[in-house]
């Protein structure tokens, strides 16, 4: 994925960014000694610090921004939580494969007995193959996910 949003008649790709989305959890981790991964825009960042190049990974269709990033600690996978545009859509959690930059999973958000239409963390397990998702206001519910399958395990 390379980021390039098209206008018109017209293309744009981001060749470097600065900044750093600073109200999402859990915004900046690394991936190796020289690259780190953040929110920048509506936009995950790689930044390379050796190279000094960066990839980015752009946020889905229909979201307004990223809520909540998480790193699976075998560093193959980043899941993000992105805000739907309207206030009725439900939110969003995407895993994307962090070696190809593809979208791996998104996930079916929330199951039907959750009321909050808000995500607020989002973490890993240690083995990487499931994870945690933690909705908002009002009722604040911690779903564990089997992501590779899309649903609770």
């Amino acid at each position: 994925m390379s980021g390039a949003a098209s206008t018109g008649n017209a293309t744009i790709t981001p060749k470097h960014v600065f900044g750093l989305k600073a109200d999402v959890t859990d915004n900046v981790a690394y991936l190796d000694e020289q690259t780190a991964i953040f929110p920048a825009g509506h936009n995950l960042v790689i930044h390379n610090t050796e190279q000094r190049s960066q990839k980015f990974v752009p946020g889905s269709d229909g979201a307004v921004g990223i809520v909540a990033m998480a790193v699976s600690s075998n560093r193959k996978f980043v899941a993000i939580a992105e805000r739907p545009e309207r206030p009725s859509d439900k939110p969003m959690v995407t895993i994307y494969d962090l070696h190809t930059l593809r979208k791996r999973r998104t996930l079916p958000l929330p199951p039907p007995e959750v009321e909050s239409r808000d995500l607020v963390a989002l973490a890993f397990s240690p083995d990487s193959k499931t994870l945690l998702t933690m909705g908002g206001a009002p009722d604040w519910t911690l779903c564990v996910w089997a992501w590779e399958k899309a649903k609770p395990p």
